[in-house]
């Protein structure tokens, strides 16, 4: 059953014309466009009102200096020599391979290169968990579903002209990687644990944590330089840690598609750095620092596109 937006309206006792944005930001589930109207759940709960969480902050971020001329430059070579889409979807499905590498690495999945190889082949490992087989499918799923949205190739998108992610889409991609191993799980927020109640009350639910990162994201990061939006998004849903299980693979994805839909291509760390990539995530989470962590990730975006610019290096894996 369902109600229309007048009758949200009322039951909300909010404007019907602010009932119409959430509808249309995806913030209502369920809710169903019919024509120029929209069909709410009669169950639906009233989303939160992001205007009142404007003063808060999930927690103070820092960068340092940082001065990416360089990387703009070369992001500008990148896009205009994607001539030959063929090479340019050749290196992504490349590094798709060792971006599992890599992120499984960090999340302490493991996965070799010769089961990964196997994997990706067509063939199922006996010596790898099923579940974790069937994660990193549905990882190069996603990734290969971001870069084709983004258009990525000779018809790669340079603007965006709104933000990429909203709550229902970050929602979907996750939903998407637990796609047959727990279907259960992506259909909701984990709950507190009692420690986080106990240190921060339980008042900032992991669903209120959202919603401010959300804000944050479409308002206050939205004039600042893509990879460093890139990297908040991926420290703050760390930290946030909002569904309870893969949230690191989630994170990592969040953070690609970020980077794609802002011309660059995804940014991951090479399974030999994963532990300094950690070490540097430690002050992330703890001081909110991002100066280590976004310098290897600078690095590691001029390494990415020098490989897309080299011809030689087409060889598929």
């Amino acid at each position: 059953m369902y109600m229309s937006t007048k009758q949200a309206a009322q039951q909300w006792s909010i404007s019907e014309r602010r009932v119409r944005i959430l509808c249309a930001e995806g913030r209502i589930d369920g809710v169903i466009r019919t024509g120029w109207s929209w069909n709410i759940p009669l169950d639906a709960e009233k989303p939160t009102d992001g205007r009142q969480l404007r003063h808060l902050k999930n927690m103070d971020m820092r960068i340092g200096a940082m001065n990416f001329a360089s990387l703009e430059t070369k992001k500008q070579e990148f896009l205009s020599n994607q001539k030959d889409e063929h090479h340019v979807m050749l290196i992504f499905r490349n590094s798709v391979y060792r971006f599992v590498l890599g992120m499984f690495a960090y999340e302490d999945l493991h996965i070799g290169n010769e089961d990964l190889a196997l994997l990706f082949s067509g063939c199922f490992s006996p010596s790898v968990p099923f579940d974790t087989q069937l994660l990193a499918l549905n990882t190069r799923s996603v990734l290969v579903r971001l870069a084709l949205e983004c258009g990525l190739g000779s018809r790669y998108k340079t603007v965006q002209a709104k933000p990429f992610y909203t709550e229902k889409s970050l929602i979907l991609l996750y939903r998407s990687l637990l796609q047959g191993i727990d279907d259960e799980a992506a259909l909701s927020y984990r709950d507190l644990e009692p420690s986080e109640i106990e240190k921060e009350g339980p008042n900032l639910l992991v669903a209120t944590r959202m919603e401010i990162l959300l804000r944050q994201y479409e308002m206050d990061w939205k004039a600042l330089h893509p990879l460093v939006r890139s990297l908040f998004l991926f420290g703050e849903l760390l930290r946030i840690h909002p569904f309870g299980r893969y949230d690191g693979v989630f994170a990592f994805l969040v953070l690609a598609g970020e980077l794609l839909a802002s011309g660059f291509p995804p940014a991951f760390v090479d399974i030999k750095q994963v532990n300094e990539f950690k070490a540097a995530l430690m002050l992330t989470r703890t001081r909110g620092n991002y100066q280590n962590t976004m310098r290897m990730l600078e690095q590691s975006l001029h390494h990415e596109i020098a490989l897309y610019m080299r011809k030689e290096n087409t060889n598929e894996i």
